[in-house]
């Protein structure tokens, strides 16, 4: 019983990549709000999720959402896509990007908080040209 009980729970923990730092406190929010205001772009991209190509968006406003869960809120992003279309999406920091002087870096950790951004990027015009953190 112990052994199914262990397989279920290591089974149930391999999804625990997706939304890390999309539920934050609002101290959190704000931070994010401010530090992602002041970038002319960022890079969304989910190394956990997928090896799409990195999407460079330029944030118009950025703003939080009370969740209505516990004390969570969320942050969300207007920007202009590529054809020019102004889009809205909430943001998990944990696969929001900017690139740095030597490497890019996730806001999550820019913010120092917590998280598995699953891969470092080499090249950003080939994403699957990764390294694993392993």
């Amino acid at each position: 019983m112990k052994v199914i009980i262990t397989i279920i729970s290591l089974w149930i923990c391999s999804f625990s990549y997706a939304d890390q730092l999309a539920y934050i406190s609002q101290h959190e929010a704000n931070l994010a709000i401010i530090k992602i205001s002041k970038m002319k772009s960022v890079y969304l991209f989910c190394g956990c999720c997928s090896m799409r190509k990195p999407t460079k968006v330029k944030p118009i406003r950025v703003y939080s959402k009370y969740t209505s869960y516990e004390s969570y809120y969320e942050v969300y992003v207007d920007y202009l896509d590529e054809d020019g279309i102004t889009r809205t999406t909430s943001l998990d920091l944990a696969y929001v990007w900017k690139k740095g002087l030597f490497k890019y870096k996730t806001i999550g950790k820019i913010l120092g908080l917590e998280h598995d951004q699953c891969v470092y990027i080499k090249d950003w015009d080939n994403p699957k040209n990764t390294e694993r953190d392993i």
